[in-house]
This record gives C-alpha cells, structure tokens and sequence, in this order.
C-alpha cells in the first residue's frame, strides 16, 4: 500500500453524474506543531493572509491624544518628583499628601493609557482599548480622563494656594516644576476630555446630518449626500470656545485677587492707602464685571441655534468690545506698577491669557462682519451664485461646533 497521498475517485455505479476531478480532489493537508492547518499546495494569497493578525491603526483623534497623554505622563513625573525631593515641612501636611495622591494617580493612569497607545496589540484589552471601531474603549479613556478633571480640579486651587506654600509663596513661586508642571498637567486633562466629548458629539450629529459613515482610518465622514461638504470646527475653534475659556480664566483670575485682598489684610482701614490692596480691588470689580459677560456670551451662543443671525451677531460684537476694554483696565492694574499680579505667578498669566483671548474673539466678530459684507457684495454683483453664496456663509460655522 503506497504512502503517498492519494487522490480520492468517485465510484463508478454511485450516480449517473461523475464529479469532475479537480471539484472531488482532496488537497494534500499537513498539521502542524503547534495545530496550525497548513495548505502544502500554498493555496492562492487570499487564503494565506486569511487568519493573519491585522494591525491597529490609530485615527486622526487618538493620534492626537497619544502626545497629549505622553505630555500628561512627563509633566506628572516632574511634579510628583519635584515634591518628592523637596525639602519636608511640617507645614500643610495633609494638604501635601492630597497632592502626593492626585499626582501619583494621575502619573499611572497617564503611564497605563500611553502604553496602550504604544503597543496596542499587546493583548485583545489593549486592541480593543485604542481601536477606532471600538466605542467601549472611547468611552474608558473618557472615564479615565474625566477622572483625573475631577481630580486636578480639587489638587490644583491646593497646590496653587499660597497658604500651603506647595508651589506657590504670597510673593513668588516656590517651586517652578511643579508649577509649571501642574498647569501643563491641568491643561492637557482639559483638552484629552474636550477632544473626546467633541468627537462624540461629532459623530452623532455630523452623521445624522449628512447620512454619512465614519472613515476608522482618517477619522472623516465619508458620504454620497449633496451636503457632504459641511465644515466642522472643533469646540477651542469656536468664538464659544474661547468665550468658555474666557469664562475660566476669568476665575482663575477672580480668585486670585480675592487671595491677594486677603493676604495684604485689605478690610483694615489702615491699608487703604496702600496701591496694592486699591489695585485689588479694581481687579475683583473688573473679574466680576468680565465673568457676568462672558456668562452672558456662552449662554447666548448655547442656546442659539441658527448660524448668521445678524442681531445675535450685533449683540455679540457689543459683547466682545465691552470684554476688550474690561481686560485692557484690568490689565493696567494688576501687571503694572504695584499691582497685585505685577510679579510671575497665576494672576499675571491668567490676566494676560484672559487680555489674549479677548482681543481674539473681538477681531474674529469683526473679522465675519467684514466676510458677511464681502459675500453680500457678491450676491448684489452675481445674482445668480445667491445659493453658491449661502452656502459659503452657512459653511463658516463659528456660532456652531458644525
């Protein structure tokens, strides 16, 4: 009886119909060592690559968070090592463990969330952590990063408190990495949970809107809808973006001069003739004055729906300008002079952030008045491009995420 492997014939009085010989064959089979079915006639390249391993690849957003989780990971490791070998005192010691706390947690999550964007094919929980097509895996790193806000938002006034003399004295700062660092830390948390709730939000309305599927690859919309062109800006690249963040800035602002009206024992009648505690002063005024504005801005573009209204646009022009002109006084008495933020620490950078954005919302307002102008013109020269020029001005997007 002959080893060789044999081709296997249909019997002759089994059917009228006779089973053609390269449909009835059997092809040679080999079991390997480790159980994998081989093919030893190679078979076509379809059938080799069937069972191989494909490699993740990460979309445009996670991209993205990837260095902005890295920068959370190197920045918790300077703060957590600049507090360790500081000098110990007995001062504010419950106060410095909270911190040793927020920082450790916030260096493992960050430590544990970069090593699954680094290999993320190292196990099936990894893959499906960073895989574009997984929502489970969004929705975690959502919680993680939600966490670690909520966290840094209760660690940061802590360490950031001149009472403590963690980071900060009443008249500099006392430890620069950990300053520095905690800030670093603080603003890339806000961004991983912005970027994330943007993307959320983008895919759900952006696909309801245009009918579209989202490409896993490249992060895009890809759809056969007439309006597919639809221009979408992320939440900072919103005038409601900024007036958000104008909004915190403001109270990082607002807080610290309350902090240095405290310090300096302001209330005492003593101390009214004393430049920093009137400078103070003026700076509450002015932070509240700005807060109510760009409270009142945020809550006028949330709950407006509709893109180019021209009194919305009136009233929010009106808005930056007045914003302008508080942050320019507030400006001139707190960094000048011996104004309560004239030396580095969080009220100057704060107030000079918060003078920044409003000179940047006040010249975009004017910036889309000058453009809705522009393409009005157009529409008067070229009547008959009115739906080409509509579709231009509903593109802008800027009173909207999309």
């Amino acid at each position: 009886m002959s080893s060789s492997p044999r081709r296997s014939t249909p019997d002759a009085d089994f059917g009228d119909d006779p089973v053609s010989e390269d449909q009835g064959t059997m092809q040679d089979i080999t079991i390997s060592g480790n159980g994998d079915i081989v093919n030893e006639d190679g078979g076509g390249p379809e059938s080799q690559t069937e069972h191989s391993e494909v490699a993740t690849i990460l979309d445009t957003s996670a991209l993205r968070r990837y260095s902005v989780w890295i920068t959370v990971c190197v920045a918790s490791s300077i703060s957590f090592a600049s507090l360790v070998v500081e000098k110990s005192s007995n001062q504010a010691l419950a106060e410095r463990k909270w911190c040793f706390s927020v920082l450790g947690i916030s260096l493992v999550i960050s430590l544990c969330v970069t090593g699954c964007f680094l290999a993320p094919d190292t196990n099936p929980c990894t893959k499906a952590f960073v895989s574009p097509l997984s929502s489970t895996g969004r929705f975690i790193e959502l919680f993680l990063s939600m966490l670690l806000l909520i966290l840094w938002c209760i660690g940061l006034p802590i360490i950031m408190n001149p009472s403590n003399s963690i980071a900060v004295g009443y008249t500099q700062i006392v430890n620069a990495n950990l300053y520095l660092a905690s800030w670093v830390c603080f603003g890339c948390v806000f961004f991983i949970v912005g970027d994330l709730l943007g993307d959320a939000f983008r895919r759900h309305d952006v696909s309801a809107m245009i009918g579209g599927q989202l490409d896993p690859e490249t992060g895009e919309y890809l759809t056969t809808s007439p309006f597919s062109p639809v221009h979408y800006q992320r939440l900072w690249e919103t005038r409601r973006g900024k007036w958000i963040a104008l909004t915190a800035i403001t109270g990082i602002a607002m807080s610290e001069s309350v902090r240095t009206f405290q310090a300096f024992e302001c209330d005492l009648a003593a101390m009214n003739s004393n430049n920093t505690c009137i400078d103070s002063k003026v700076a509450i005024s002015m932070t509240v004055l700005g807060a109510i504005l760009s409270l009142a801005m945020v809550c006028l573009l949330s709950g407006f729906d509709g893109i180019g209204d021209s009194l919305t646009e009136y009233i929010e022009s009106i808005g930056a300008v007045s914003t302008t002109i508080v942050w320019t006084i507030l400006l001139g008495f707190v960094t000048f002079g011996e104004g309560p933020g004239h030396s580095i620490g969080n009220l100057f950078f704060a107030t000079w952030g918060g003078f920044i954005i409003s000179i940047l919302i006040t010249a975009d307002c004017f910036r889309d008045r000058i453009a809705q102008r522009a393409l009005a013109a157009s529409a008067l020269v070229s009547p008959n491009n009115n739906d080409h020029v509509e579709l231009q001005v509903a593109a802008r997007g800027d009173l909207s995420d999309i």
